[in-house]
């Protein structure tokens, strides 16, 4: 008797530390999760999973989610598989959801496992893998173009869908991450009211969530481009401007500059769709960030920037990029194709080759037939957003009783959250000094996002220093914008500052990788051409004038058109930066005395204190 007493009160102990080790675990993976995408590879690197236990190696290997997308990665030994499957079956369900998006089979046969789990999940009482799986299962099936399936879906399982405080990678399904899918949906069945309001909906959700704020901005961009609402979208772009560089996420400033991309698409204005584009894509490969369905959009918004500015060349290259791009769900299906084969019919009719862009139409209008089960009813539709509605305001409810319940701790914590707060004060004073000191070396402009003075002025100073053949030469020169003032006192700084991000991001893409461009310090810039004579540099000043000249500044809110003045200078031997920018500021200070609107240049000549013109 004593011996059965005793094998109980073990079992009893055993269940207990399994219980424990599990939530401990969660709780942790939680943490993880809920990190920046940037910081948890070296938060992992800090976990406390056993990795012995077959356990603490499922857990440990599912906080790479979206990091890792290889399925081998997350492999198990069939031992490891069937100890997960006989003792945490909820755990081992919850990675078959995840194998199975991972997989390569057809999307029939990834909806068919999902929907398996889900079937199990209701079965056990487990909402939150039967979320889980529905929450990929809609992706999938917004993939494949089944957008009314994937709404069906999400109306089924709305009633069970959990509240979240913060945003971050999860093994479930909120109902802010419904409202963002909807949207999703919405959108590429055009309807683009509908998809407007769970932007919204999306955005009100976590309204002090910075980037739940930038994500519901950028869907707003979006919609509003699509109702022809193009002002209230460039207001929206302005809002997210701010929130982007309060973050300093790089993924958010990629994508400020696909959506400020996608406006001036929309805007009728190629060259702007290219450089905000190149920008975007110039900072990816910068960071080396891993944005795959971002990518692939860049690279399309480039090919079509190209096909309207009529540049074969440029746009079969890009539409090259575009197709080795990796492929993911969401950069795969129907529309994708279709938009793959109406770039190239547009490239084939440039080159005159007219029947082999009849053929890539007739390709694009068979990826774009009806698909099976994606018939769409607005009655069902308008079923599916009263039980939407109905559980958003079960949920603030329930939000409104806990702040209640929360009042009198919060009066409670009150004087010792003042004391916290004078410290926090001081410390965040120390931060941000520390912070300015850092932004005084950084290599970029804060505003312009072309080289600082600073860092500008180095890099020249390297090159000048490195001369050392007779046939080796730079050209240097100092850019003033004439008149800039009057854009300042007749239509305000903020038009100014965008006036000044225009003109710099219009001169990098006329320069070449080896030279130097960088703002030199209010409208004044500094220009290095490598490897030049005088003549072609004015040539290229000259040429970068016309551009200017044909670039109308109305959408900033202004008037008119930018014109600059130039002091240049031909430098041919090892010399000394100051010496030379110097002698350019002496020939700009002619070009501006002489009328401005021009370009005046010399040849270095260290001996002599006034330069020949």
């Amino acid at each position: 008797m004593s011996r059965l007493i005793i094998l109980i009160v073990f079992l009893f102990n055993t269940s207990v530390l399994s219980a424990s080790t599990v939530q401990d675990y969660a709780a942790q993976r939680k943490q993880i999760l809920e990190s920046a995408p940037e910081e948890r590879r070296e938060i992992i690197k800090q976990h406390n999973f056993d990795t012995n236990t077959v356990l603490g190696k499922y857990f440990y290997l599912s906080t790479f989610l979206y990091l890792e997308n290889d399925p081998t990665f997350y492999a198990l030994s069939d031992e490891e598989l069937d100890t997960l499957r006989r003792d945490y079956p909820e755990y081992y369900y919850e990675r078959e959801v995840l194998m199975a998006w991972l997989s390569d089979e057809p999307p029939q046969k990834k909806f068919k496992r999902f929907r398996a789990v889900q079937d199990v999940a209701r079965e056990k009482s487990w909402p939150r893998i039967e979320g889980w799986a529905t929450s990929l299962l809609v992706l999938s099936l917004q993939a494949s173009e089944l957008h009314f399936n994937a709404i069906l879906e999400m109306n089924n399982y709305t009633p069970r869908a959990a509240h979240v405080e913060t945003i971050g990678m999860t093994y479930s399904y909120s109902l802010m991450a419904i409202f963002y899918q909807m949207y999703v949906s919405l959108f590429s069945l055009n309807d683009y009211e509908g998809a407007l309001k769970f932007c919204l909906k999306y955005k009100n959700y976590l309204p002090n969530d910075i980037s739940v704020q930038i994500d519901g901005l950028s869907c707003e961009v979006a919609v509003l481009i699509k109702l022809e609402r193009l002002d209230e979208a460039f207001v929206r772009l302005k809002e997210m401007s701010p929130l982007v560089e309060q973050t300093g996420l790089v993924e958010s400033r990629i994508w400020l500059l696909r959506d400020s991309a996608i406006y001036y698409r929309a805007k009728g204005r190629p060259d702007l769709t290219f450089m905000y584009a190149k920008d975007a894509l110039d900072l990816y490969h910068q960071t080396g960030k891993s944005l795959d369905p971002t990518i692939y959009g860049l690279y399309s918004l480039l090919t079509l920037s190209q096909i309207e500015l009529k540049n074969v060349e440029l746009a079969e290259f890009y539409l090259n990029k575009m197709l080795q791009a990796p492929t993911t769900t969401l950069t795969s299906g129907p529309l994708i194709d279709a938009d793959i084969f109406i770039a190239s019919a547009r490239i084939s009719e440039l080159k005159g080759e007219q029947k082999k862009a009849m053929d890539q139409y007739e390709k694009a209008i068979k990826a774009l037939s009806p698909q099976p089960g994606s018939s769409f009813s607005f009655r069902e539709l308008k079923e599916v957003n009263d039980s939407i509605n109905a559980r958003e305001l079960e949920i603030v409810e329930k939000k409104l009783a806990l702040q209640s319940q929360q009042a009198e701790r919060i009066t409670l914590l009150a004087i010792f959250s003042t004391f916290c707060a004078l410290i926090a004060g001081l410390f965040l004073w120390r931060l941000i000094r520390h912070k300015r000191e850092l932004e005084s070396f950084s290599r970029l402009d804060n505003l312009t996002r072309v080289y600082n003075r600073w860092y500008a002025i180095d890099l020249l100073k390297k090159r000048l220093n490195a001369i050392k053949r007779q046939d080796d030469r730079v050209c240097v020169a100092l850019i003033d914008i004439d008149h800039f003032k009057r854009f300042n006192d007749t239509f305000g700084h903020q038009t100014g500052d965008a006036i000044l991000t225009h003109f710099a991001r219009l001169c990098k893409y006329q320069f070449r990788d080896n030279d130097i461009f960088g703002r030199y310090g209010g409208e004044e810039f500094i220009l290095m051409l490598d490897k030049i004579s005088l003549e072609n540099a004015k040539t290229k000043l000259h040429a970068l004038k016309q551009l200017l000249e044909r670039q109308a500044l109305s959408e900033f809110g202004a008037d008119g058109t930018l014109q600059f003045s130039a002091g240049v200078i031909e430098v041919n031997n090892k010399t000394d930066v100051v010496q030379v920018l110097s002698a350019c500021d002496k020939l700009l200070y002619s070009a501006k005395h002489n009328g401005r609107n021009q370009s005046i240049g010399a040849v270095f000549n260290p001996q002599s204190d006034s330069q020949p013109v």
